[in-house]
């Protein structure tokens, strides 16, 4: 055990180095190990099939994304797995309306919860998906994960998105990573992140009152 904090120590190091660059949204052989020990953290659950999906959304410890809303959309995916964690949800909210606001366009999100069945399947159709079992599976099983669509967006937009998940990953509210050969941002929300909106909130009110 304590050779694995030693070694999960000299990753999350690693990574904080190489956060010194805007570019540092390129995945490395440590990025599924360093997603998975959050998740580990976090004690989040790996969905295994559609009814334990189902019944994590009963409980209300996954919540359901509508097909469509005026800040963002689902693309190509299944009824069954539109679903994502609470603090994920309150993340794409956000994300979509404040990029809405500034581009006028809406995100195109495509793939949010997926089970250990999809991620086999996934990986059997495109070689490059992760894993579905062991310390290298795909964050995805967790709920926590989403990956938006660079499809339509703008150079702009794709700076600007680069930019908030560059600080956002800094700052420990989640793991981003853009990717190319899927033309994609996978991004894992951590549980603490509506922390960081609540002290955002606190520091609009705080402007707020010493206006008045």
């Amino acid at each position: 055990m304590r050779g694995l904090v030693c070694v999960l120590a000299v990753l999350f190091s690693s990574v904080s180095m190489w956060a010194g660059s805007r570019d540092l949204l390129v995945a490395d052989v440590s990025s599924p190990i360093i997603q998975n020990a959050r998740a580990d953290a976090d004690n989040l659950s790996r969905m295994r099939d559609v009814a334990m999906v189902q019944r994590f959304a009963q409980n209300g410890l996954l919540v359901r994304v509508p097909s469509s809303t005026r800040f963002y959309y689902l693309h190509a995916i299944p009824s069954a797995y539109r679903y994502c964690r609470p603090w994920t949800k309150l993340f794409l909210d956000r994300l979509g309306r404040e990029y809405y606001a500034k581009f006028g366009r809406r995100l195109r999100v495509s793939s949010l919860v997926r089970t250990v069945t999809r991620q086999l399947m996934l990986a059997r159709r495109n070689g490059n998906a992760a894993d579905a079992f062991g310390a290298l599976r795909s964050s995805h099983l967790t709920g926590a994960t989403l990956d938006i669509s660079k499809h339509s967006m703008s150079a702009a937009g794709r700076t600007w998105m680069r930019n908030v998940l560059y600080s956002l990953r800094k700052r420990g509210y989640l793991y981003a990573i853009e990717e190319f050969e899927e033309p994609t941002f996978h991004v894992m929300v951590y549980a603490n992140y509506p922390d960081y909106v609540k002290g955002i909130t606190r520091r609009d009110a705080d402007l707020e009152l010493a206006a008045k």
